[in-house]
């Protein structure tokens, strides 16, 4: 199985015990908290009003505001093996929902790999994917060269190596998916919505 690498962006910073519950449950997960500053890379959402400094939450989808009046959110950091990316990033959000914890979006990961990231991510040992024909490295080093992913991908793809699945649909898909949800409480019925999806 592949590694799959993914965020899931999460509503104000986690209490302690939630974050107990969370760790409990998934051992790959690592939590970050981010400034109010905060902007999630390529989340479509609510601008911020006209005169005021933008917020962390001014991108989420919906114009989803934390609970936590200073702005805060949080990121929730996955490495976890399974044979697709929807299947981890599902089974993250499950994790994060049994810890109690509100997801506001699923995002993708640094999209900075060393060799060892890279075979992980294609299942290959990191001596295979050294042999191969990369682009140069951000960032050279001796023992531990630092790639950009999405370079990688579009060579490897293009050499018929790798041929890479749509990511960002993927983590568009589940925070729509996750937005349905936090509105279902207020439709009348979701049955509809499910046939469209046929």
């Amino acid at each position: 199985m592949r590694l799959r690498q993914f965020r899931l962006l999460i509503v104000g910073e986690p209490a302690d015990s939630a974050a107990d519950v969370l760790f409990d449950r998934a051992d790959d997960a690592c939590v970050e908290v981010l400034p109010p500053s905060y902007a999630p890379p390529g989340a479509a959402g609510s601008a911020p009003a006209a005169g005021r400094a933008p917020r962390a939450f001014d991108g989420l989808p919906g114009g989803l505001a934390p609970a936590d009046p200073g702005g805060r959110v949080a990121w929730v950091a996955f490495d976890r093996p399974a044979p697709t990316l929807i299947d981890a990033v599902v089974s993250g959000v499950r994790d994060l929902d049994g810890a109690g914890l509100v997801i506001a979006a699923a995002i993708a990961d640094d999209p900075l790999v060393t060799l060892e990231t890279i075979g992980e991510r294609l299942d290959r040992p990191a001596g295979v994917v050294r042999s191969w024909d990369l682009p140069e490295p951000v960032f050279a080093h001796p023992r531990r060269p630092v790639y950009d992913w999405t370079e990688v991908a579009r060579r490897l793809a293009a050499r018929r190596v790798y041929a890479p699945p749509d990511d960002e649909a993927t983590m568009e898909a589940v925070t729509l998916t996750l937005r349905v949800r936090e509105l279902r409480p207020r439709l009348e019925r979701t049955a509809p919505l499910r046939a469209l999806l046929c």
